[in-house]
């Protein structure tokens, strides 16, 4: 029965199995099991259209713009009853305080720290009873992303609906943070005015990430490898100029090259190899339209050993050489 199973299946429940055996550390099958419950085994087997999911998100992401429509501390009054007016806006509701119902197709129990993303579209009531009535923060945004050229004729394209799920309760630090930016978000919002519209919107634009990795501990549940991932993370995105060998940063944190690649594939969906391949690209993409480097000079300048070894890994993620994008790209170099 095992014929049919794919390699890169294979590999994905091999990488599992690693990552649970080394964050097991004692807790034995018990915690295996766990893992494997938050992780969900339908991930693994779909594994290759999540991950192109996540590119299209990121994407997305990447080149968002905010319109803001409204800002609004809703202070409501026991009793209270309404239905959601803006249907056709994004909307965020952040409860500061009481308790009451959200009512979609079915009821939802509201209480402080708790978020809920409207998407468009989406009808709901809300009511609150005697005792604790609510008291929530409401944004109400206009989403587009943005296809940007050198040129400087991109498009720009409304967004549906954001990853994110209807409701989020986040625990702990991350809570707090949430609900610190909202606080300032509301309280920082002039209607009109335009340095408080671009303060606001840095500060739309930070809630979107924070948003987006407490709608990501949730789906994953972070393990106890979760911290040292962000830090080799890190260490690819910023040292990516540098010949970085995966052998050596497994060293450098003290555990095996396997359990890296496992960690990275984990959280990533792509292997340490790729990723730090995709951020010399991205940089790269940069200094062809923007510099007059030669290629040797932008090769040594991301981290790949010669041109040679430039033009191919740029070749093999953009689908023709360097030469050929800078000679499309065409545009005025600034250094």
């Amino acid at each position: 029965m095992f014929r049919h199973l794919s390699l890169s299946f294979i590999t994905q429940v091999v990488d599992y199995l690693s990552v649970a055996v080394e964050e097991g550390q004692g807790h034995g099958i018990k915690n295996t099991i766990s893992l494997s419950k938050t992780l969900q085994h339908p991930m693994l087997i779909s594994g290759e259209s999540e991950k192109r999911g996540d590119q299209r998100v990121e994407k997305v992401l990447q080149n968002l713009a905010i319109d803001i429509h409204w800002i609004h501390d809703k202070v409501t009054f026991p009793h209270w009853s309404d239905i959601r007016q803006n249907i056709h806006v994004h909307s965020f509701y952040w409860i500061q305080e009481g308790q009451g119902i959200f009512r979609t197709d079915e009821d939802h129990p509201v209480s402080p720290g708790m978020l809920f993303y409207l998407r468009p579209g989406l009808p709901m009531e809300m009511s609150c009873g005697s005792g604790e009535p609510l008291r929530i923060t409401m944004i109400l945004l206009s989403l587009y992303t943005l296809s940007p050229s050198a040129d400087n004729q991109g498009r720009v394209e409304p967004v549906d609906v954001l990853p994110l799920q209807f409701m989020l309760k986040p625990e702990g630090e991350p809570g707090k943070q949430l609900g610190h930016l909202f606080h300032r978000i509301a309280a920082d919002w002039v209607p009109g005015s335009t340095g408080s519209q671009l303060m606001t919107q840095s500060l739309l634009y930070q809630l979107m990430n924070e948003l987006l990795q407490a709608q990501a501990n949730v789906n994953l549940g972070r393990g106890q490898g979760y911290e040292l991932f962000l830090r080799i993370k890190d260490d690819l995105e910023h040292r990516y100029n540098e010949p970085l060998l995966m052998h050596e940063l497994a060293v450098r944190y003290g555990i095996s090259s396997s359990y890296l690649r496992s960690l990275v594939q984990r959280y990533l969906h792509k292997s340490p190899k790729s990723y730090l391949s995709e951020i010399r690209y991205e940089h790269a993409k940069k200094l062809l339209l923007y510099t007059r480097l030669t290629l040797k000079e932008i090769a040594a300048a991301c981290g790949y050993s010669d041109e040679f070894h430039f033009s191919k890994s740029f070749k093999q993620l953009n689908g023709q050489p360097p030469s050929a994008m800078r000679t499309k790209g065409s545009i005025r170099s600034e250094s």
